[in-house]
């Protein structure tokens, strides 16, 4: 698969969604500032920096279960392998 540039990417969004330039970088940067945030509030959360409160705000109750779910299987399998090594 050939990696297409950012410039090229844009230039297909606008075309497909025949909008203008401006407001396809405007969504393009309200998407790319609420994924960062996620992934902020998720880093934080298992850094103890946030509450779980705050990430069940933040994330919703399905998100965050998930989230301490595979937390929890990788705690696990470190204690595994810690155990076994």
């Amino acid at each position: 698969m050939t990696e297409t540039n950012l410039a090229q990417q844009l230039s297909f969004v606008v075309a497909q969604r025949h909008q203008d330039e401006a407001t396809v970088l405007a969504q393009a940067m309200r998407e790319g500032i609420k994924s960062l945030y996620r992934e902020s509030i998720v880093e934080a959360y298992l850094l103890g920096r946030v509450t779980r409160e705050n990430a069940l705000k933040e994330l919703g109750a399905e998100e965050l279960e998930a989230i301490e779910y595979q937390r929890d299987v990788l705690r696990r399998d470190v204690e595994w392998g810690l155990k076994n090594a």
